[in-house]
């Protein structure tokens, strides 16, 4: 791995950063792929505007915070090198991928290529949409250091193609897939491209113009930060056109004869009339405050103190089971005679927040690696050295 050491956040800005976030003065917090610790801001932004409904109704609070809330837009936009017409709010990151893939024209006879650490929820749409549509699902191999192999897809592209997805950042294992490159295979074969972006945007760079991705789905819980109940999707221009949602309501499509519709032609076709107002705006300020960190600096040190955790937990000989030549914040691993439920539980009660990775989250991957249930132990630029000294001490006497 390559990183940018003049990039990391110095410790008298984590220490600020953590300053803002009251999470860290309760927990040890080793669950940042789940749902990050949110700082001040966006519990003040999201607060503001539920103390506004509360105060003058919730019709009457929208309206008084419309300027802030297409501001949201504006602010995703910028964070992922887009533009606001392409961005449509979603609850959370399933809705948004979802939005995006059942749109997609799929016919009998055509093929959908993924990776093997796909996400359950996107595998389950794909062996769907075969039993509703009658297209196949490959399932393209790993290269040698576990992300998707570039050779392997670009020899399964061909005419009868419906579409590459991928997850960016899985959910166990810690590996960061190729994304650019696979988008450069896509794009020369005119194939649409959609990325699930859900654990990336928040700890990693993401431009989509450089990914070359038609679609992308983000989550606001996970490493922006934000409100859980918050998310966007990501729809370029290129492909609106292609993309005809099965569920308009009357914000989403104009009603203009007795029996047609028009959908809106910008990516606000997907979304519903009601929402959750504070979860939007609070999103905003969410990605607000990482732009003013700077995303650079965000991967930087995330990547920083997850290589720190890996290195720790070897050398109390556990062993992390992650892959890729490009590593997240996403530390999983295995402790041999022991339940990471457990493991997790008793973490727990010592206030260190971790998680569990069930092998039918991500099946194709488990079933190759044969891969039992993972402690997953997720940083993020608020992780201190400190902490990962706590985490450690915590798990050597667990394990007894």
């Amino acid at each position: 791995m390559n990183i940018d050491t003049s990039k990391i956040l110095t410790d008298d800005e984590v220490a600020a950063q953590r300053a803002m976030t009251p999470g860290t003065h309760f927990v040890t917090h080793f669950n940042h792929a789940g749902s990050s610790l949110p700082p001040q801001p966006v519990i003040d932004a999201q607060n503001a505007h539920l103390d506004l409904e509360a105060r003058i109704g919730g019709y009457e609070a929208a309206a008084a915070a419309a300027d802030q809330e297409d501001a949201v837009y504006a602010s995703i936009a910028s964070f992922i090198g887009a533009t606001p017409g392409e961005i449509a709010r979603a609850e959370h990151a399933t809705v948004a991928w979802c939005s995006g893939f059942w749109a997609l024209p799929m016919e009998k006879g055509q093929r959908i290529l993924t990776a093997e650490a796909e996400y359950a929820a996107n595998a389950v749409s794909y062996i769907r949409a075969k039993e509703r549509f009658g297209i196949s699902i490959d399932v393209i191999a790993s290269d040698d250091a576990g992300q998707l192999d570039l050779d392997a897809l670009d020899a399964a592209m061909g005419t009868d193609v419906a579409l590459v997805s991928i997850t960016h950042v899985p959910t166990n294992g810690g590996l960061i897939n190729p994304a650019v490159e696979v988008g450069k295979i896509a794009n020369a074969a005119g194939v649409p491209y959609l990325l699930d972006a859900c654990q990336s945007v928040g700890q990693l760079s993401v431009d989509v113009n450089e990914i070359g991705c038609d679609m992308l789905s983000v989550t606001g819980r996970k490493y922006l930060r934000g409100p859980r109940g918050s998310g966007f999707l990501y729809a370029s221009e290129k492909i609106l056109p292609q993309l005809n949602t099965d569920h308009p309501d009357h914000h989403s499509a104009h009603w203009v004869e007795s029996e047609r519709y028009e959908l809106l032609p910008n990516a606000r076709r997907f979304e519903y009339w009601e929402y959750n107002h504070a979860a939007w705006i609070g999103l905003g300020a969410a990605v607000d405050h990482a732009a003013s960190i700077g995303i650079d600096r965000i991967e930087a040190t995330v990547q920083t103190r997850a290589e720190e955790l890996r290195d720790a937990l070897r050398g109390i000989g556990i062993t992390p089971m992650d892959l890729g030549d490009n590593r997240s914040g996403i530390v999983t691993s295995s402790i041999p005679g022991m339940d990471p439920a457990e493991v997790k539980k008793a973490l727990g009660e010592q206030k260190i927040n971790a998680s569990v990775t069930a092998p039918d989250s991500t099946l194709w991957d488990a079933l190759k690696r044969d891969l039992p249930p993972l402690l997953r132990t997720s940083v993020h630029y608020t992780t201190t050295s400190e902490e990962i000294d706590q985490l450690i001490d915590a798990l050597t006497t667990i394990r007894g």
